[in-house]
């Protein structure tokens, strides 16, 4: 048996393929993620106050969701609940991750893989010919960067390592120029994502996506708040292949889902036994018969072929960037962000486990944390959507690359089979914590 091992580019953080072959044929595929960071030992003997700035530590993208997933397990853990206020802010900082996070992976990440498939486009792809594409594409994505980042750092106290929020609110109230602001940023960032938005209609909305890239049977697990779209609030739904639904409170967790003995795993305890998906298509799939009518007028021009395609990840990324400036600019108008509120006193323990769930850009991510009668924590969970999308991921490229295999040589193969690991946009640093 021979392994062939290549490092996996434009990616979020650092990963290789392991090929395996055997008798001329690929027998299997890993994607392999080594860099082990090992927060969940870190957190081990910290107090609960100092953890939500710590664990923003894991990922430079994903760093509100981690902290305020953070902050709202160990909310339980006091028996508190953040004000509106708080809440507000906090949703608005996983706004602006989202932005970030969803366009720089749409244009660096894998828009050069779309153009290589549906435009048949020869020549390297790379930034500079990427601007020279469409200027006017390439200044709305760094726009888009520029003012999620500017949200950030006038929410977050840092563009990046977020500082205000805090278990039991925040530690910042923004000004009325602040709010002003940020208006401003939002406004010129709806402009933006409706060309880019138009720009991804028409250059691939009539192309038929590949085959190799299409999902089969498969289960979506993401939050809904009451049945509709909220990455802040609500229960864990899984929707079965075979049009069941389950769903639960996160506090329920450990019945559906726990740890595996794998580093990376997540093992379901559902009895169909179908691989997870959890992200943008997961979402859409289980709110598309809710509140998302603003998408309507641009879906309709993608077929079902699409629909049922890891790549159409890239366009629902657009959309819910969207929706996100959309429902931002909303929050703004609420008259009591300004107010200055106290943060209440975190003396008393009212459970020794809090378990706090939010939607990651990426999918459902969930921080349980134990403490003991020290108020110290002795025990620690974090469950990161790469993880849940991880044996769905090593699947997809192992059926694809022994496709390949039979007419292509390995280099060629090599670079095909990084298009799929890109179009499922894993976050390493988040799943190697």
């Amino acid at each position: 048996m021979q392994k062939v091992i290549e490092v996996c580019h434009r990616v979020e953080g650092q990963g290789k393929i392991n090929y395996f072959v055997q008798n001329d044929k690929i027998d299997h595929v890993n994607f392999v993620l080594s860099a082990v960071r090992g927060f969940e030992n870190i957190l081990i003997g910290k107090k609960l106050q100092d953890i939500p700035r710590i664990v923003s530590r894991i990922c430079g993208l994903c760093q509100a969701s981690q902290t305020i997933a953070s902050c709202k397990a160990i909310e339980e853990i006091y028996g508190i609940k953040p004000s509106f206020q708080s809440i507000l802010i906090r949703r608005l900082l996983m706004s602006a991750e989202l932005i970030k996070s969803h366009i720089i992976h749409f244009f660096f990440q894998c828009l050069p893989d779309l153009l290589e498939l549906f435009q048949n486009e020869d020549k390297n792809m790379d930034i500079f010919n990427l601007i020279k594409l469409d200027p006017q594409l390439t200044s709305s994505v760094y726009d888009l960067i520029k003012a999620a980042t500017e949200i950030s750092h006038i929410f977050g106290g840092r563009m990046i390592h977020l500082i205000t929020p805090t278990p039991g609110g925040m530690i910042y109230n923004p000004s009325k120029k602040n709010i002003l602001l940020v208006k401003r940023y939002l406004q010129k960032a709806s402009t933006n994502i409706d060309y880019i938005l138009q720009k991804y209609v028409d250059l691939f909305s009539q192309k038929q996506p590949p085959e190799d890239f299409n999902l089969h049977s498969l289960n979506m697990l993401g939050m809904l708040n009451e049945g509709h779209y909220d990455r802040y609030n609500g229960s864990i739904h899984i929707m079965q292949s075979n049009g069941n639904e389950i769903e639960f409170d996160v506090l329920d967790y450990e019945n559906y889902f726990t740890k595996d003995a794998n580093l990376f795993g997540i093992k379901f305890l559902i009895d169909d036994h179908k691989p997870i998906l959890t992200g943008p298509i997961a979402r859409y799939s289980l709110c598309r018969n809710n509140s998302l009518s603003m998408y309507n007028s641009l879906l309709k021009h993608f077929d079902m072929r699409w629909k049922n395609n890891i790549l159409f990840v890239n366009f629902l990324q657009l959309l819910e960037i969207f929706n996100e400036i959309k429902t931002s600019a909303a929050m703004l108008e609420h008259n009591n962000l300004e107010n200055h509120e106290s943060l209440p006193n975190l003396n008393t323990i009212a459970n020794y486990n809090g378990i706090g769930n939010v939607e990651a850009p990426r999918g459902t991510l969930v921080h349980h944390y134990h403490v003991n009668k020290s108020n110290i924590v002795d025990k620690v969970k974090l469950y990161i959507p790469t993880e849940i999308n991880f044996p769905l991921l090593n699947e997809s490229i192992k059926e694809y690359a022994q496709k390949l295999y039979e007419k292509e040589d390995i280099a060629t193969l090599n670079r095909k089979v990084q298009r799929m690991v890109r179009a499922f946009d894993p976050c390493i640093a988040c799943a190697t914590h």
